[in-house]
C-alpha cells in the first residue's frame, strides 16, 4: 500500500538544535521565472507557497502533486479554477488517491499517480514522465519543504531530463508546536536517514 514519506515531517520548521545539519539538508534557489511550477505532495503551505508564486506571474502553468490526506484541504483552496477534487477522488479506494494537479489560465488537469512505497521518488518519476508528454517545458521551479530539497535535488538529477532548467525553492510554515528545537532536529536526523535510503535506491535503478 502507497503512503507518502513526507507526512512524517512536523507542521513548522523552526531552528533546528543541528543548525549545520539542518542548512546543508536545505540548499534552496531564489525565486525566478520558469515555464512550470511543481508543487509536491505534503504540508499545506507547500501549495500556498506555490499560489502565491503562481498569481506573482513567475510561471504560466503550476502542478500540484496531490496525496490522498490533502484532497479535501486542497478542494477548499483558492484555486485558479475551482475544482472539487474529493467527488474526482470517489471513484478510487482511498489508499490508491494521488493525483497531479495542473493549471493554465483557465484549464485545469488532472491526472491520477498510482501511490508507491517511497512517496517523493514515485513523485519525481511522475515528473519525469508528465516532462516527457509535455516537451515544450524547459524550465521548472520545483517547491518543497526546505530541509527535504537536497533529497529532491538528488532525485531530479538522477531521474529528469538534464537539459531541463531547475530551481528549488523551500516553502515557509507559520505553524507552532510545542517542543519545535527537538522535534526539528529529529525530523533532520530522520531526513538525513532518508536521504541515505533514496541514494542507495536511486542507484539501484
Amino acid at each position: 500500500m502507497g503512503y507518502c514519506d513526507e507526512c512524517l515531517e512536523t507542521p513548522n520548521q523552526p531552528s533546528s538544535l543541528l543548525p549545520g545539519l539542518r542548512t546543508w539538508l536545505s540548499p534552496a534557489d531564489a525565486p525566478r521565472s520558469a515555464d512550470l511550477i511543481f508543487v509536491l505532495a505534503g504540508k499545506v503551505h507547500r501549495k500556498e507557497y506555490g499560489l502565491e508564486l503562481f498569481r506573482q506571474g513567475l510561471a504560466p502553468r503550476i502542478l500540484f502533486s496531490v496525496g490522498r490526506f490533502e484532497i479535501r484541504r486542497f478542494s477548499k483552496m483558492a484555486l485558479p479554477v475551482p475544482l472539487d477534487l474529493l467527488k474526482l477522488a470517489q471513484e478510487l479506494s482511498p489508499p490508491q488517491r494521488h493525483y497531479f494537479v495542473g493549471f493554465q489560465g483557465q484549464e485545469v488537469r488532472v491526472e491520477h499517480v498510482p501511490p508507491r512505497r517511497f512517496g517523493t521518488l514515485n513523485e519525481i518519476e511522475s515528473l519525469a514522465r508528465w516532462l516527457s508528454a509535455n516537451q515544450e517545458i524547459r524550465s521548472v521551479l520545483v517547491i518543497s519543504s526546505g530541509p527535504h530539497l537536497r533529497r529532491i535535488r538528488m532525485c531530479c538529477r538522477s531521474l529528469l531530463d538534464r537539459s531541463t532548467a531547475l530551481a528549488f525553492l523551500a516553502s515557509l510554515s507559520s505553524q507552532s508546536e510545542q517542543n519545535p528545537a527537538i522535534a526539528s532536529a529529529a525530523d533532520d536526523l530522520l531526513e538525513l536517514f532518508k536521504l541515505s535510503v533514496y541514494s542507495v535506491l536511486l542507484k539501484i535503478r
